[in-house]
């Protein structure tokens, strides 16, 4: 039976959820509320503090390390040293390295802890493999087009799915 309230005009309201709550309560025995109670708070805790970390397992993270703002000569070779940081607990295969320019850039070759040399295709070099918490050195060999500031967008990605925040370093081209 759902408690009910009386009004000035005597008609029956259904009693607000908390008050059918507490009712609820009310019923069970005293000796039990407590039990229950931690029970429910143990509960809780588990769903919202461990139960994602095995949800959230196996997902790759990365981010992109070093690379301070750097300077380079227009139509010179200029590399920019940098590095990938696994920041998760997973193998990524293939890591990959995303940049993208504001201004007009040919990049020539991007290299992963100079082993693998690979070329750079849509805006994306992908070599080997990142263990989990390992920290890669990647080199990216550019040529810069036009004079000024280029703003660098870089990002480490798995095939072309972005995992990890992007960062947006500059590098300054002088004309000679």
């Amino acid at each position: 039976m759902t408690p009910t309230l009386q009004t000035e005009d005597e008609e029956e309201v259904s009693a607000p959820r908390f008050l059918r709550l507490r009712a609820a309560v009310e019923r069970i025995p005293p000796w039990l509320r407590l039990p229950l109670g931690l029970f429910a708070l143990f509960v809780f805790a588990f769903g919202s503090t461990i139960l994602p970390l095995f949800l959230l397992h196996g997902g790759d993270r990365a981010e992109i390390a070093g690379m301070q703002s750097s300077s380079g000569v227009l139509g010179q070779t200029t590399s920019i040293d940098l590095g990938i940081d696994n920041t998760g607990d997973t193998v990524i295969s293939p890591i990959c390295l995303s940049a993208l320019f504001d201004m007009p850039v040919d990049v020539k070759t991007v290299s992963f802890q100079g082993l693998d040399v690979v070329p750079f295709k849509d805006g994306r070099a992908c070599g080997g493999a990142l263990s989990g918490q390992e920290t890669i050195s990647v080199v990216m060999t550019i040529v810069p087009r036009q004079a000024g500031t280029v703003h660098v967008r870089l990002v480490a990605t798995k095939g072309d799915k972005e995992i990890g925040p992007a960062v947006v370093r500059e590098l300054d081209v002088s004309a000679r």
